[in-house]
This record gives structure tokens, C-alpha cells and sequence, in this order.
């Protein structure tokens, strides 16, 4: 996978094949937008074209150099957002395109789980997916009060105790500012004080097992915001390389050095940008 879209760390791609052998790739977007993107058929464009370069430089010759076809690619979006979605589900949708023109333009179409729609015990027979997405469609841990965690408890202990233990994995390890699992205890005490002292000593032993401490959660952490920069650095550096051919010197420091916030800004602009002034204001190079 392409260093862009390893920066983003709710993307998971996987590689597979049909009854046949044909491979297929199998691409899945996690979205923790609030509301519906109606640019999300562009955004997914944007990551199959890099799915699909990056695999056909890896893979898209046989050993007597002849090109393979291209495997098909499926995405799956899973969304998480309190209201429903409204977003078209496939490329033409998004488009003005005249339906007489619908043949001769690019499409494709992806699929959508709508956590919010979906019962909590009927979100995956898998049980580690199933507590997985329970905290996806209930939100952060990090961000969520002791009321919220303790809601989200409540409904992985409705699973099993096996998914309330799963779930306090995830929150230990999400929670890096309380490192002696104070909060996971207190919220175990509150729902199953008799077995309080067995439910921690499994879940830390667990961590124990996968090499969890401070500095490895933090690290997550940092690593995430970093990565996450990262990518879309790489991004925008290659459209304006497309779009503007040889850059000016400066360009690709300051782009690398930029924020978040300052990096999306630049993204949005270079969509009806016409020169670098379009995108980075009057000097690019200060």
C-alpha cells in the first residue's frame, strides 16, 4: 500500500480471489464524519486509483512481462455518524451527467454499513468485530465521559462477558492518561463486583501478553497524528506535481512542515486551483 494510505490507520485493505482465482481487492473505509459526505465517491476514487497504481507496479506483470489485468477493487464504507446517510453511492450519482451520458463516463459503487442503523447485538456474529464496531458506532473512548463509557459497557456485558472483557481491552488501551486502569476497574466494580479483581487480572494479563505499557499507547497515539499528516502531505504533493509539473524550491518544505488544518485547507483549494497562487496564496515559498 501506497505511504498515503498507510497514514491512515481506520483503512484496512485486504486481497483475496473469486471461485475462479481472479483477484479482488477488498477496501475498507471507516468514516467518523458527524453527517453524510457527498464527496465521498470522489474521495473513494482517490484511493482506488492509489490501491490500484500501487498494486499494478508490485503486481501487474506476469514473469514474461506481459501486463496483468486489473483486479477488480470492492469497498465496503462503514459509517458511524448520528444522522443518516444521504450520500450518492456511486460515481455517476455524484456527477451532473446527462442519463444519455452515463455509459461513456467512469463509475463504480460501493457499499454501506450504517452502524447507527444496526442493533448492537446484530452488529457481527464475529465476537471481536462485534465489540469492535460497537465502539466505533458509539464513538471515541477517548472523548466520551464516564456516563457514555459506562452505557457502552453495559451493552458489550449484554453480549457476554467475554465482549465486556474485550471492551475494557480496547479502553485500556486507548486511554493512555490512566495507565493503572482505574476508570476500566471502577466501571467492572460498578457492574459485576464480584468478579472485579478476575476481569482485570485477565484483561492485564492480556496486555501484558501483547507488549502493552505508557509508552507504546502514547507512541500510538503521536504515531497516528503523524502518519495522518504525513499522507496527506504526500497527497497534496502529488496533485500539485500533476497539476503544476516542476515545482518551485520551497514548495514540498513548506508542505511537509504544515499542520493539519493548514494541509486540508491547501486539498480543498487545489480542487479549482489554476496556479500554485490559487493554492498557497501570493509567495508558495515563504
Amino acid at each position: 500500500m501506497s505511504r498515503r494510505l498507510r497514514g491512515y490507520r481506520t483503512d484496512r485493505l485486504y486481497q483475496s480471489e473469486t471461485i475462479t482465482g481472479r483477484p479482488v481487492l477488498l477496501y475498507t473505509l471507516i468514516e467518523h464524519k458527524s453527517s453524510s459526505d457527498q464527496r465521498t465517491p470522489l474521495q473513494l476514487l482517490g484511493y482506488q486509483v492509489e490501491i490500484l497504481e500501487s498494486w499494478d507496479r508490485r503486481e501487474g506483470r506476469n514473469q514474461d512481462s506481459s501486463l496483468r489485468p486489473l483486479p477488480v477493487v470492492i469497498t465496503l464504507v462503514i459509517y458511524n455518524g448520528a444522522t443518516e446517510w444521504n450520500a450518492p453511492f456511486s460515481f455517476a450519482e455524484a456527477t451532473d451527467a446527462d442519463p444519455a451520458l452515463r455509459p461513456y463516463i467512469l463509475d463504480f459503487r460501493y457499499n454501506l454499513v450504517d452502524l447507527g442503523r444496526i442493533p448492537d447485538a446484530k452488529l457481527s456474529q464475529e465476537r471481536a468485530l462485534r465489540v469492535g464496531l460497537l465502539i466505533l458506532k458509539h464513538g471515541s473512548l477517548r472523548r466520551a465521559n464516564r456516563k457514555k463509557l459506562l452505557k457502552i459497557a453495559r451493552e458489550a456485558m449484554a453480549l457476554g462477558h467475554e465482549d465486556l472483557a474485550m471492551f475494557l481491552y480496547y479502553l485500556l488501551a486507548d486511554l493512555i492518561d490512566d495507565p493503572k486502569g482505574e476508570l476500566a476497574r471502577g466501571l467492572v466494580h460498578e457492574l459485576i463486583p464480584e468478579q472485579e479483581e478476575r476481569m482485570m487480572s485477565l484483561i492485564a494479563e492480556q496486555l501484558k501478553t501483547e507488549g502493552f505499557n505508557l509508552g507504546i499507547a502514547k507512541g500510538r497515539v503521536e504515531g497516528k497524528v503523524e502518519g495522518k499528516a504525513e499522507g496527506k502531505a504526500d497527497t497534496l504533493l502529488r496533485q500539485l506535481s500533476r497539476r503544476f509539473k516542476t515545482l518551485p524550491a520551497g514548495v514540498e518544505e513548506r508542505v511537509r512542515a504544515a499542520g493539519m488544518d493548514q494541509l486540508n485547507e491547501w486539498l480543498d483549494r487545489i480542487l479549482d486551483a489554476q496556479t500554485l497562487d490559487d493554492v498557497f496564496g501570493s509567495d508558495p515559498r515563504h
